[in-house]
Parts: structure tokens; sequence; C-alpha cells
């Protein structure tokens, strides 16, 4: 049975609060795999971090 909402959920579990891991993993996995290079990586696990770092402020 195909589901028609699949991508929605793929979306709102990747804008979650695990959103974020998620994307750290993806981010690491390009790198090993030489999709993208080291001043990328840093960059943007710089921005995932800072992302976190919000999260947690606004929930305490």
């Amino acid at each position: 049975m195909p589901c028609f909402y699949k991508t929605e959920c793929l979306r709102s579990a990747i804008d979650g609060s695990d959103g974020v891991q998620v994307k750290e993993e993806r981010t690491d996995r390009a790198y090993e795999s030489g999709l993208i290079g080291f001043f990328e990586r840093w960059s943007t696990k710089k921005e995932l971090n800072r992302k976190k770092q919000k999260k947690n402020k606004t929930v305490s």
C-alpha cells in the first residue's frame, strides 16, 4: 500500500526535535563519501550546532 503522506511525514520528522541530529548525520556521511569538503562540513555543523543551542534556550 503506498502512503500518500510519506513526504509530509518525513519533512515534519526532520523539522522536529531530532531533525538537527539527522542533518548532522547526513552531513557526516556526505563528508566521508567525499561529496562535500572540510570547510562545507565545518560550516554546516556549526550552523546546526547554533540551531541546537537556540532550541535548547527556548525550551529551558
